[in-house]
């Protein structure tokens, strides 16, 4: 500060310290040619532990943390109005379904017809729909607790369900944006496949794709033929995870079955689409693919439904005013998804090549001080890596509890000698 006189580091943790300063007032080291007393307390004082600096990354990787925690309360909220949409329309959707019909396919690209479902069965079909969405997002949210809450007060933590899903979908949507963006360069016009303009209708079908094409893409695709490979090879997990997915390793086969049912997702759109639809749906599959395996099926169904419910306050409450909202909306949440659509992109290449590509928070080290061999003796920086032994380690010289290893022993780190 102003005024203050010159200034000089610490030679033990580096931290900047008046020159007619007696101790450090980071560390306590004592400083100046203390008297003997100051020097045989510096002498029993337990070792410093290492310090150690952020690299720029890692700081400008916790702020877009913080941000995005917040921007993923925003698509909460969203969410949470799309899910009263959804209960909403089901005054709609129901007296259609009683008087219509529906079936159930899957998806060998082609979509194949499994059973029709009329009337009464169409109707339970759709209440079992509802509530699968719902349970996700109840799941999604429980699970999330306190790492969201850490998320939101930027304290470091393991990233929760509900961030993960939210800004892969930030991430998502700012790649649809381009690529829609460079489909108009090219003087394409896609068409939007599938939708009758009839809003039960499209409550009903979306609701459908949000849950059922992760049934198949996901657990029928991915889960049940891990399930099979790994009771082949006798590492069988309790069967439930090949069902509702999470805690998977991204080994090879959970990587070949990641882009395998990826690609069968994306061809099956071509079928109410048309063959632009496969890239972007493609690398949503490999998104939502790495939801199920990384949390859990709950996550895949909820990205799912965050981007085919996105429009619906639109298509429900028509007017400027609500499509100004939404339009400054999808402004922010592609603006931030531009970050995320770059980060996702080297997570995945570091995913499958094995490879680290960048160091996101790795931090740099400095010199490390211990404390001497006698309360006389002068402080010597140690660059080194510092070991702790797990067992407990106490010197028999001196009592000091850490240590480094070096040629098969023990060196104390507070007085230097083997044990």
């Amino acid at each position: 500060m102003d005024g203050e006189g010159p200034k000089c580091a610490c030679p033990r943790c580096a931290a900047e310290v008046p020159e007619d300063a007696s101790f450090c007032s980071r560390c306590g080291l004592p400083l100046n040619d203390a008297d003997d007393i100051t020097r045989q307390y510096s002498f029993y004082a337990p070792p410093p532990r290492p310090i150690r600096g952020k690299s720029s990354l890692q700081s400008a990787r916790e702020v877009f943390r913080g941000i995005g925690a917040y921007m993923t309360l925003a698509v909460l909220v969203l969410v949470g109005i799309n899910v009263g949409i959804m209960l909403w329309g089901m005054h709609l959707v129901i007296p259609e379904a009683w008087e219509s019909a529906t079936s159930l396919f899957l998806a060998l690209p082609w979509l194949v017809k499994i059973v029709g479902l009329p009337g009464v069965w169409f109707v339970t079909y759709y209440i079992l729909l509802v509530a699968a969405v719902l349970l996700s997002y109840a799941v999604m949210l429980f699970l999330s607790g306190r790492k969201f809450w850490n998320e939101l007060t930027f304290k470091p933590t393991e990233h929760s369900p509900a961030y993960a899903v939210s800004t892969i979908f930030l991430a998502i949507l700012a790649l649809n944006a381009a690529y829609y963006l460079f489909l108009g360069f090219l003087g394409i016009d896609p068409s939007s496949g599938g939708d009758t303009g009839l809003l039960w209708e499209k409550l009903w079908s979306l609701l459908r794709a949000s849950v059922w094409e992760e049934i198949i893409c996901r657990i029928l695709y991915i889960g049940l033929p891990l399930g099979v490979v790994y009771v082949l090879k006798g590492k069988g997990a309790p069967y439930r995870r090949y069902i509702f997915g999470g805690n998977f390793q991204f080994g090879p086969w959970e990587k070949f079955f990641l882009v395998f049912s990826s690609s069968i997702f994306a061809l099956a759109h071509v079928f109410s689409w048309d063959l632009y639809k496969v890239p972007p749906t493609f690398l949503a599959g490999l998104a939502l693919g790495y939801l199920f395996l990384k949390y859990g099926v709950y996550a895949s169904v909820m990205l799912h439904f965050f981007i085919d419910y996105l429009s619906f306050p639109i298509d429900v409450w028509p007017g400027d005013g609500t499509d100004m909202i939404m339009g400054l909306l999808l402004l922010v949440f592609m603006a931030l998804g531009v970050v995320y659509m770059l980060y996702y992109s080297v997570r995945a290449l570091e995913l499958f090549s094995g490879r680290r590509i960048i160091r996101w928070g790795d931090p740099r080290p400095i010199s490390i001080y211990y404390q001497p061999l006698s309360p006389r003796s002068k402080y010597v920086p140690y660059d080194g890596p510092l070991t702790t032994p797990s067992f407990g380690f106490v010197c028999r010289h001196c009592a000091g509890t850490e240590a480094r290893y070096v040629d098969g022993k023990f060196i104390c780190s507070r007085c230097g000698k083997e044990n």
